[in-house]
């Protein structure tokens, strides 16, 4: 995700016509109305609206998957033992240890509801770099510091990263090999106490720099532009649409589609 901040903007004919700000508010309305939907109905219309989004994104099926793949491996060690943890009727046993089927099914809408919100955040943020983020945060009553600290940590989180990687290569040039002993552990404490002060010093370095351009704890923007009717409709149509689905999860409460 840093790198798709990092990325230049996607222009073209599929990019989803709605302001950033609204995208923002669009991606909150998916992912609240998916976490509090209990039905699978209602999660399989999100996945097929998160399928439609992806499409109009211009996001290409290698950097969807990896992105999922890479949550996915996250996600399945915390849903690994709710089978095991809830209560009902033992489908199978690991180390006297009967996994059930509330359970399973619990673990597997868990890790289905995390993959609709990750691709919807994809899909609605693909072509958003980090100024235009806090920009849109801003407008929507986020705390400026809160915006600005987003956007340097997006622009500087790589650089932090090239400072350990040549840190890490002056130690293997000077012999060092990582082992189980004292002297290793404390050589990765000099590593990350030399790579934090380095980072106070560049950090002072910047600051410095936008002062003298006459930063003022704000990005100066010439850039106005109003929202038209056609994008409020754009916006109220998918907006409506999420309610419309999220509706659904309290019909198959009255007419309970049976799980099988």
């Amino acid at each position: 995700m840093i790198d798709a901040l990092l990325a230049p903007k996607i222009t073209g004919e599929k990019s989803i016509p709605l302001p950033v700000k609204f995208r923002l508010l669009l991606i909150v309305s998916i992912a609240l109305a998916t976490v509090l939907s209990t039905s699978w109905l209602t999660l399989w219309l999100f996945v097929s609206l998160d399928i439609y989004l992806w499409f109009r994104s211009g996001l290409t099926v290698r950097q969807t998957v990896k992105r999922l793949l890479a949550m996915d491996c996250l996600i399945l060690f915390t849903v690994a033992l709710i089978p095991f943890s809830v209560s009902g009727e033992p489908v199978f046993s690991l180390l006297s240890f009967s996994a059930t089927k509330p359970g399973i099914l619990m673990a597997m809408m868990i890790l289905l509801k995390a993959n609709i919100v990750l691709l919807a955040v994809m899909s609605l943020s693909a072509g958003i770099d980090a100024l235009t983020l806090g920009k849109a945060l801003v407008e929507l009553g986020v705390s400026r510091r809160f915006a600005l600290l987003m956007q340097f940590t997006v622009r500087y989180i790589e650089v932090l990263f090239l400072e350990f990687h040549r840190l890490r290569q002056a130690m293997k040039a000077r012999g060092f090999k990582a082992k189980n002993t004292m002297h290793t552990w404390r050589s990765y404490g000099f590593l990350f106490g030399m790579l934090l002060v380095r980072s106070f010093d560049r950090a002072d370095r910047i600051s410095q720099a936008m002062k003298c351009r006459g930063f003022r704890g704000h990005f100066l923007s010439h850039e106005k532009r109003l929202v038209s009717a056609r994008e409020y409709a754009h916006f109220a149509a998918y907006l409506s649409l999420v309610c419309l689905i999220f509706c659904t999860s309290f019909g198959t409460f009255m007419f309970p589609v049976p799980i099988t």
